[in-house]
């Protein structure tokens, strides 16, 4: 019987800590888009200069309007956006597992697919901003030399085999939500 509430113990532990750093890491994406957002209306100058060096393009006076960085900020933290969404699907996630409802439950299974879909889709939208975004940069800096590529990192794809396995381990749990109900009405 110990055995059992030591379980317990253990995972609305590890429960309690996922909903603290999903909530940290929820709330650095806002401070992060916040950030952007302000310095596209206080400094849109210093957001092409930043953009630019993030994104590792030899561009050299890039003069942007504040509604050229309004722009180009939200073309930028589509990804963060998806990003907040995750964190906060993870921190409900772990917040119906600290209530105590279970961690096989159609509820968690759902959780866990949604969160594997939207792992899945940052990595090609993470693709696709950032060649939007060297785009449009280049082409406010010089309009005749204007290029579209894109790539991708070993990142990206991790994300894509990690989400796509959380869909599947959402799919099992669903099967084991069943199991557990069933065996829950022979007892």
């Amino acid at each position: 019987m110990s055995d059992h509430l030591d379980r317990q113990t253990k995972i609305a532990t590890t429960a309690l800590a996922g909903v603290w750093f999903s909530t940290v890491a929820l709330g650095l994406a806002l401070v992060f888009a916040a950030y952007f957002i302000f310095l596209s209306i206080t400094d849109p100058l210093q957001l092409g200069r930043e953009m630019a060096e993030h994104l590792e393009l030899e561009i050299g006076s890039l003069q942007l309007t504040t509604a050229s960085a309004l722009l180009a900020s939200l073309i930028w933290l589509t990804t963060d956006f998806m990003a907040a969404a995750m964190m906060l699907l993870i921190r409900q996630l772990f917040v119906g597992i600290r209530e105590g409802s279970g961690i096989f439950t159609q509820k968690t299974a759902i959780r866990l697919r949604r969160i594997g879909w939207v792992l899945v889709l940052i990595a090609p939208v993470s693709m696709i901003v950032d060649g939007i975004a060297r785009a449009i940069l280049r082409y406010w800096a010089d309009p005749t030399a204007i290029t579209l590529g894109f790539g991708a990192q070993d990142g990206d794809i991790y994300a894509i085999i990690l989400g796509l396995m959380l869909v599947a381990l959402g799919h099992i749990m669903v099967d084991a939500a069943h199991l557990a109900e069933e065996n829950k009405a022979f007892v």
